[in-house]
């Protein structure tokens, strides 16, 4: 996100790094089914509640039921929502910046060696930096059926990073 105050620059491009893990059962908060996440987006934003970016999501994750490293990658494009230009006091170049994201994409797994359309939904935080620069924190998941293990599934992640519009 670039910011909703992007007064006359509305496109951004953002990169971040954390991680990933699959499911969200008890059982999956272990160790070694947390794996790296890299996120990649650009986009536009068209008032200063809306915007919309596509991106990228991967490069795998782990799983509970064995060592191998699952590789796959995600392409999608979603909408995205100025909290804060819903209250009445909004201040467009304010500190912080709190964003809801929902949109859909095109989901490829190396193991299965197929497609799927996921949901990827989050909530993401931005930190005015300078002028031009965010730096933001993100919490989103990609949702979908037979992604992993053969019904519903979730690769929730947390990645940080930067934020630049132009």
């Amino acid at each position: 996100m670039a910011g909703a105050d992007h007064g006359g620059s509305a496109w951004f491009v953002n990169a971040g790094i954390g991680v990933q893990m699959s499911g969200i059962k008890d059982e999956d908060f272990v160790s070694h089914n947390i794996a790296p996440l890299i996120n990649i987006t650009a986009g536009k934003w068209f008032s200063k509640e809306l915007a919309l970016q596509a991106g990228y999501k991967g490069p795998y994750y782990n799983a509970i039921a064995d060592d191998k490293k699952h590789h796959y990658y995600f392409l999608y494009g979603e909408a995205l929502m100025n909290i804060n230009s819903l209250f009445p006091d909004y201040d467009p170049a304010a500190f912080w910046h709190l964003l809801l994201h929902a949109g859909a994409g095109y989901y490829y797994s190396q193991d299965y060696k197929r497609p799927n359309i996921c949901a990827n939904l989050g909530l993401s935080n931005y930190l005015l930096l300078t002028n031009r620069l965010k730096g933001f924190m993100d919490f989103s998941a990609i949702v979908g059926w037979d992604i992993y293990q053969g019904d519903e599934d979730i690769l929730p992640g947390v990645t940080m990073g930067i934020s630049y519009s132009f």
